[in-house]
């Protein structure tokens, strides 16, 4: 029979001199090396998101909002494009000049029906006085086209309605302008 083998014999002996110092410098490395790499993704991001902020900022400040007069020159020049129905077109025509008239002279239509609108007293108070009278005529001829249907050559008659709209939104910003122009002067001169 074989003999019962020794246990402690089969235990493996360790090595006596295996340095510590040598696994602490090997853990400080890998925490330096996976530290430093954290770092540099953050400071990756904050540098990319810094410079997004800045180039949106730039990017803001160089295109200013087109002014009221470009939105309701846009507006009248895609209904020429789309050509609609005269009923349709007297109120996009409508529409488009009261909010350009909100926007650009303050004048509250936008928010009323005609009847008020006529009836109000200080309706296009905002508007200079020249442009007033071919306003409100503009206006009571797109209400009598709104109302009236689709009768007769409804294209011709599209094309006169925006080009009066067209006209009558360069006139009143001209005339803002030149009205304010006279009165920066006449503050200078004071």
């Amino acid at each position: 029979m074989n003999p019962a083998p020794n246990i402690l014999e089969k235990i493996p002996q360790l090595e006596p001199d295996i340095p510590v110092d040598g696994f602490a410098a090997e853990i400080l490395r890998q925490y330096l090396l996976w530290g430093g790499i954290a770092a540099l993704v953050v400071l990756g991001l904050v540098a990319w998101v810094v410079v997004h902020i800045i180039r949106k900022r730039r990017a803001n400040r160089t295109t200013p909002p087109p002014s009221h007069a470009e939105v309701a020159l846009a507006a009248l020049a895609r209904v020429d494009e789309d050509m609609p129905a005269l009923r349709e077109c007297s109120l996009r025509v409508s529409l488009i000049l009261r909010t350009f008239l909100e926007g650009q002279a303050h004048d509250s239509s936008l928010y009323e029906t005609h009847e008020e609108f006529t009836q109000r007293m200080d309706s296009l108070s905002g508007v200079p006085a020249s442009c007033q009278n071919d306003t409100r005529d503009l206006f009571d001829d797109l209400v009598r086209h709104k109302y009236a249907g689709n009768a007769g050559d409804s294209a011709a008659k599209v094309r006169e309605l925006t080009e009066r709209a067209r006209q009558l939104v360069h006139r009143i910003t001209e005339e803002q302008a030149r009205l304010a122009a006279e009165q920066a002067g006449k503050e200078m001169q004071s």
